[in-house]
């Protein structure tokens, strides 16, 4: 007969409940996991699954560890409440009904304000003494370099510290995130028997371990983490498209890790049905929702929609669906990039171009830049000079090649007069090129915009700094040499 559940429960008491009952089963069978404890726990209460019984609370007592007020506030851009809520003890990490943080909420609504309160009172080093700070960090390195010796000494002078984010600027990732992304199997496993929180979250993306194992992880490291319980949907994360989209719709499609993955309950969605060339779910997807067809990416693929996801992916079977579907083959991204940008842009195979151009896409100006169709860019250009000009439409074309090192392009837009100081929003930026050169560790890059007249004084409207800022942020010593000797001015505002 199964257990009743306490009045008010809650996440914490789920975690202290598995724990609990951890170490009760150590004491017969000393080397349980945790996975098995946390199913011990759901079989108690009548539950199939840990997850069966974590859903099951969220929907019972969402507000217990959430504040809808405080959220509502983050939309509404009102950063005095957020200044109070977290003056009060609110905690920046925790989730909306979607998953996402405050931090998360304001960068996507552009409230700079609260984004960069937000990413200080989540991410800025807390009021840890030294030495608990240093302990922190060694328990971080030693995970990072797959020391369990020197991990299990660690924890066992500070269990407490087991789920703290370490970092040597920001606090970014727990003791397991390191571990996963470094496939430090043992470290792993001493971190699991140790009750590591499966799911924490790191800053700034949002991602619990098992999203950075899917992007870099080994097989094993999948196996480590899926089998002791870590959630395997990880909705909320800070591109949003889960675990499975970390495996798949990065520079990477990782097939094994996928379907790795999928054999264990992940499921599908536009973005992944697309990376994985599943035609015929994703043809069912949009034929019960057709909204799919102008769904949009996060911020940081550019509100791609799902036609340039497909090139981008190099997919034509997906490309041609799309358009089959009634796909708009003129949409733009954030960038002003159709598909047919995007498709030259990631050099994808010639019949997806040859797809988008049948289907109705015209040849653009960036795209004519990004396929070396350059006497077809110059007629553009005589048509329309000021378009690469400060306020020109295809300004941006500058920081597209910036952002893709792609010399060709950036030589031929300096010799023809782009406005090489303008600033573009690119990643929640309103910055200039050189700004973004910093950022890439682009230095010869950063060399010829200079020679053709970048001010290196220039400040970006997000952080209000110069590229010289940038550069003493970043740590780039050869950067500030460089922007000292061309006139850069300190400010250190970034």
């Amino acid at each position: 007969m199964s257990q009743a559940l306490p009045e008010h429960p809650d996440l914490a008491w789920l975690k202290k409940a598995a724990k609990k009952r951890l170490a009760q089963l150590r004491a017969v069978k000393p080397e349980t996991r945790l996975y098995e404890a946390q199913l011990a726990v759901a079989n108690d209460h009548g539950f199939p699954s840990w997850r069966a019984l974590k859903a099951h609370l969220d929907g019972l007592s969402p507000d217990l560890y959430r504040d809808d007020r405080v959220f509502d506030a983050a939309r509404a851009g009102d950063v005095e409440t957020l200044r109070r809520a977290f003056a009060l003890g609110f905690d920046p990490s925790t989730p909306d009904r979607d998953g996402r943080t405050i931090h998360q909420i304001a960068k996507e609504l552009r409230h700079e304000a609260i984004e960069l309160l937000a990413r200080d009172a989540q991410g800025g080093r807390g009021a840890r003494p030294e030495a608990e700070r240093q302990a922190l960090q060694d328990i971080a390195s030693a995970a990072q370099s797959g020391n369990v010796a020197a991990l299990r000494a660690g924890l066992d002078a500070h269990p407490e510290l087991i789920d703290a984010l370490a970092g040597r600027g920001f606090e970014k990732a727990a003791a397991l995130h390191l571990a996963a992304l470094h496939n430090r199997h043992d470290a792993i496993r001493l971190l699991i028997e140790r009750g590591a929180d499966l799911d924490r979250r790191d800053f700034p993306d949002n991602a619990a371990p098992l999203h950075f194992a899917a992007a870099h992880g080994d097989l094993e490291t999948i196996r480590l983490l899926v089998d002791a319980g870590a959630d395997i949907e990880g909705k909320g994360d800070d591109y949003a498209v889960g675990v499975l989209g970390w495996a798949t719709c990065f520079k990477e499609v990782r097939e094994e890790v996928a379907s790795h993955l999928l054999d264990h309950g992940a499921t599908l969605n536009v973005w992944t049905a697309i990376a994985l060339d599943r035609a015929e779910e994703l043809r069912a997807m949009i034929v019960q929702d057709p909204t799919l067809l102008a769904a949009r990416m996060s911020r940081n693929q550019h509100r791609r929609s799902a036609l340039h996801h497909a090139a981008a992916k190099n997919r034509l079977t997906m490309v041609q669906l799309l358009l089959a579907l009634g796909a708009d083959p003129n949409a733009t991204d954030a960038t002003g990039a159709t598909a047919l940008t995007t498709a030259s842009q990631e050099h994808a195979d010639g019949r997806i171009v040859s797809a988008l151009l049948a289907g109705g896409t015209k040849l653009d100006f960036l795209t004519a830049l990004n396929t070396g169709r350059y006497d077809e860019a110059e007629a553009m250009l005589r048509e329309n000079p000021a378009r690469i000009g400060p306020d020109g439409a295809d300004t941006i074309a500058l920081h597209l090649a910036v952002s893709r090192k792609n010399l060709a392009v950036i030589r031929w837009l300096l010799a023809h007069g782009a406005a090489v100081d303008a600033k573009r929003p690119i990643w929640d930026c309103n910055h200039t090129a050189l700004h973004m050169t910093v950022e890439s560790g682009a230095i010869d890059i950063a060399r010829l915009l200079l020679d053709a007249g970048a001010s290196p004084n220039i400040r970006d409207d997000k952080y209000d700094a110069t590229a010289l800022g940038w550069a003493e942020y970043f740590g780039r010593d050869d950067f500030v040499a460089l922007l000292h000797g061309k006139g850069g001015e300190e400010d250190g505002n970034r």
